[in-house]
């Protein structure tokens, strides 16, 4: 079963940086059992991004949490609480970054192809910047 399609998973955003995992468990541990509590952190710093999941054994518990958490203050801020869904394109989210079309920088930029025989600095006026400066070069070499 996918993550997402839990019912008794919840999403719980707005929350201060300095919550941890344990103060969300003790806060919603209160209305029944809890099968993990995900603490989204920034891959670099490893801090709190301010937003989590805390997934119960239970949908009805889940329900009675974000029903009577969403609102709430917790460590200073108030919190959103609500079921968990996947990402929509109505959220805006797209999923993942699309992958890139080739590799390196592209041509037009690093004076690949043609160019001004390798001189630095602005372009000669030579012909191609009608186009903003930018060139698109889409072969699949």
């Amino acid at each position: 079963m996918v993550e997402a399609d839990r019912p008794g998973k919840l999403f719980i955003g707005g929350l201060n940086t300095e919550t941890n995992e344990k103060a969300l468990e003790a806060v919603f541990g209160k209305y029944g059992r809890i099968e993990e509590v995900l603490l989204m952190k920034d891959r670099e710093t490893n801090k709190s991004r301010g937003f989590a999941f805390v997934t119960f054994e239970s949908a009805a518990d889940a329900k009675d949490a974000a029903r009577d958490m969403n609102g709430k203050s917790l460590d200073g801020k108030a919190i959103k609480v609500e079921q968990a869904t996947k990402p929509s394109f109505e959220t805006g989210r797209r999923g993942p970054p699309p992958p890139p079309r080739s590799r390196g920088p592209p041509r037009g930029l690093r004076g690949g192809r043609g160019g001004s025989g390798g001189t630095r600095g602005p372009p000669s006026g030579g012909g191609h910047m009608d186009d903003g400066g930018y060139s698109m070069n889409f072969s699949m070499s």
